[in-house]
């Protein structure tokens, strides 16, 4: 299923914990995010769990769930239709499938649908155990953005590329979400062998938080995902910082 996110671009991807610090603080950052220059905007649901996230992302879950606030799925789809109002391009849910499977997986695609949700990422959903979601996702046109890794084995990457929509997300290294000093060498590699399978976009996460990454992953991806870097400069230096800051990312 095509989506044409990309185009002929390459594409900065922020990514926002909801209701860290508060659910309209991340309204404010998803737009100004998309007013300085960000493709694609996530938006993570906080869990008590988070499976793929490293402490600065636990952290900020850890705070939108203890804000006061209820940083639901539908706290997150209310916040989606108002930003959709003004503006066209793609958001992005990540998730834990524990969060879909309360809410109910039909429900959850078509709400999202409704509410103007352009895609999601469920971090701990195999590919062997997503024949339900990606069903109901294409019957709402709901991307499902798989997540792959370069220890995948080749059937499986096959397997993956081949299921994916919107974009393939491509974890840099092993283990969790956070910043790192370096990005592997073996990704332009890595990169060509799943454009092979198919071409879709690939986007490059886990890892990215200086300028300098996201200028050497445009050269061989599509995207770049930051996310605990904007996490981190949020907490320490506010919302108008993180905004000048994607200004800068997105402008390599």
């Amino acid at each position: 299923m095509a989506f044409n996110w990309f185009n002929t671009s390459k594409l900065l991807i922020p990514y926002f914990t909801l209701g860290d610090p508060s659910i309209s603080e991340t309204e404010t950052l998803v737009r100004g995010a998309f007013d300085n220059g960000a493709g694609i905007v996530e938006v993570g649901i906080p869990f008590s769990d988070p499976i793929a996230d490293g402490p600065v992302i636990q952290a900020s879950h850890l705070r939108a769930l203890s804000s006061g606030e209820s940083p639901t799925i539908s706290a997150g789809f209310g916040m989606v239709q108002r930003v959709k109002q003004d503006y066209s391009k793609p958001i992005v849910f990540m998730l834990s499938v524990n969060l879909i499977i309360s809410y109910g997986i039909n429900e959850f695609f078509n709400d999202a649908k409704a509410s103007g949700l352009n895609g999601v990422v469920i971090p701990d959903l195999p590919i062997e155990e997503a024949g339900d979601y990606l069903a109901a996702s294409r019957k709402a046109r709901v991307a499902m953005v798989f997540l792959v890794s370069p220890l995948c084995s080749p059937s499986r990457l096959e397997r993956i590329v081949n299921a994916t929509d919107g974009f393939l997300y491509l974890i840099s290294t092993t283990g969790t979400t956070g910043t790192r000093d370096t990005m592997p060498a073996d990704l332009p590699e890595f990169v060509a062998k799943i454009k092979k399978i198919r071409n879709i976009p690939v986007a490059v996460g886990f890892g990215i938080s200086k300028t300098s990454h996201v200028k050497s992953v445009l050269t061989y991806a599509d995207g770049a995902i930051v996310g605990s870097h904007f996490v981190t400069l949020l907490v320490a230096e506010g919302t108008p910082r993180v905004i000048r800051e994607i200004a800068e990312f997105a402008s390599v």
